[in-house]
């Protein structure tokens, strides 16, 4: 029973094929004993969950032939009451486009409460869940609508004027001007909230020209990559944000409620791995029935450069006027600025991109969904997350965006970089921002 959803069907189900010397008696003490509490109905049929905690137990003591059996026979049942024909149970954890959505929304309990069985028996089960969640988070792209809502930003471009004798001085010159965007908000309780940005489909070309100032071979070849439409955040998540998600049930590993160095509710998060990332987006998706994670490096660049082929999304250099970096180093034609040695809070420089994110150079890196490689030979050409078949935890993860603490060469829209997915919470300069795939409509 711990392994699937709990209503009285499953139990009898589970009795009948798998417990057939087992009595209507033993039934009763399972509803009595106060470890069920009804969370929902459909028509008849109540839905219970297992106070907090006491899932994990039971799995934990349970043989895993013992739940796979199960996990069998629930998915059989399951499929041939929606008349779906499938071979195994994993066949059911993700959304087949040709379902209905109400078909889809029947079989959701059913998938999550498996991925997260699957998650706490470990190994070759755990990554087994892991591709099955990256699996369901694009077959749930068009099972959620939302509806979007307008909104006004200030986009800066830096234009560079030849000045002084014969023109050899170089000045500076920042154009701003008023851009609309769509997006939604999402509620995290307690008045923190989370801006999502909805991001158009279509196709860039990613990775640097060799004659890029500061380019390196992992920026290379240049390649064109299709992309989905998408949100992502508005801004990198901020330690408000980080806290509303990490006091949320607890989905594989526990959170720190404050790990950041440099304290403010509105300075983004850092000093936090990979893997804790992911735990912020599978509680985050856990709460709100969204389908939110890392975004993959193909993603990030392409909402970074927001429709520009530039070294950075404001133009051909960067100013510490409009990101933060380490004004120490310069960047072709830039000059040098200031220095603030520690994060500043997200979005306080005003200024977004095109598609209205903001603080995608500087401030903190950010994480992504991607393994490191060190080329783009063989990258995938559509904006899934590059990954190997055969996780192994020492895997390095790529980071995007730069940070406060670096010269500005670092924080272009092709450069990259890598850190072990452990390693996160040493670090006063990386956090992350998510996104979410849904559909939309205006």
């Amino acid at each position: 029973m711990a392994a699937v959803p709990v209503s009285l069907p499953v139990v009898y189900l589970i009795q009948e094929t798998l417990l057939p010397e087992s009595m209507q008696v033993h039934v009763a003490e399972v509803f009595m004993s106060g470890l069920l509490q009804p969370v929902s109905s459909q028509g008849e049929i109540v839905q219970y969950e297992f106070v907090e905690g006491v899932r994990d137990l039971l799995v934990d003591s349970v043989p895993i032939p013992d739940v796979d059996a199960v996990l069998e026979e629930v998915s059989q049942y399951i499929a041939r009451k929606f008349g779906i024909y499938i071979k195994n149970f994993t066949a059911l954890l993700s959304a087949d486009f040709k379902w209905d959505k109400v078909t889809q929304q029947k079989i959701m309990p059913f998938a999550q409460i498996t991925t997260q069985v699957l998650h706490r028996l470990g190994g070759e089960y755990a990554t087994l869940a892991e591709h099955l969640e990256r699996i369901s988070s694009h077959s749930s792209d068009a099972s959620i609508d939302i509806e979007l809502e307008p909104f006004d930003f200030e986009v800066a471009t830096i234009e560079l004027k030849q000045t002084g004798w014969l023109r050899k001085e170089t000045e500076l010159i920042i154009n701003r001007h008023q851009q609309q965007a769509d997006g939604f908000t999402q509620d995290l309780g307690n008045g923190i909230e989370l801006e999502m940005v909805a991001i158009p489909e279509g196709s860039f070309i990613m990775g640097s020209p060799k004659t890029e100032e500061g380019h390196s071979n992992s920026e290379s070849p240049q390649h064109q990559v299709t992309v989905k439409s998408f949100f992502m955040g508005k801004y990198p998540i901020t330690q408000a944000q980080w806290q509303a998600v990490a006091a949320l049930r607890q989905v594989k590993t526990e959170l720190k409620p404050n790990p950041s160095y440099f304290k403010g509710k509105d300075r983004p998060v850092e000093q936090v791995s990979w893997y804790d990332a992911v735990e912020f987006c599978e509680r985050l998706s856990q709460y709100t029935k969204r389908p939110y994670s890392l975004p993959s490096e193909a993603q990030w660049e392409y909402a970074c450069r927001a429709g520009t082929t530039t070294p950075f999304h404001f133009g051909e250099t960067i100013t510490t006027d409009l990101a933060n970096y380490n004004g120490n180093y310069t960047y072709g034609s830039g000059s040098k600025g200031k220095y603030v040695k520690e994060t500043t809070p997200v979005g306080s420089f005003g200024v977004a991109n095109e598609f209205g994110l903001y603080d995608m150079h500087g401030n903190v890196w950010e994480w992504c969904a991607d393994h490191w490689h060190s080329h783009y030979q063989g990258a995938p050409t559509d904006d899934s997350a590059w990954q190997y078949d055969n996780e192994n935890y020492n895997y390095q993860r790529l980071l995007r965006g730069g940070c406060w603490v670096i010269s500005p060469l670092y924080c272009r829209s092709g450069s990259r970089h890598k850190s072990y997915p452990a390693f996160g919470h040493l670090d006063t300069y990386i956090g992350f921002r998510v996104m979410c795939g849904c559909a939309w409509t205006l």
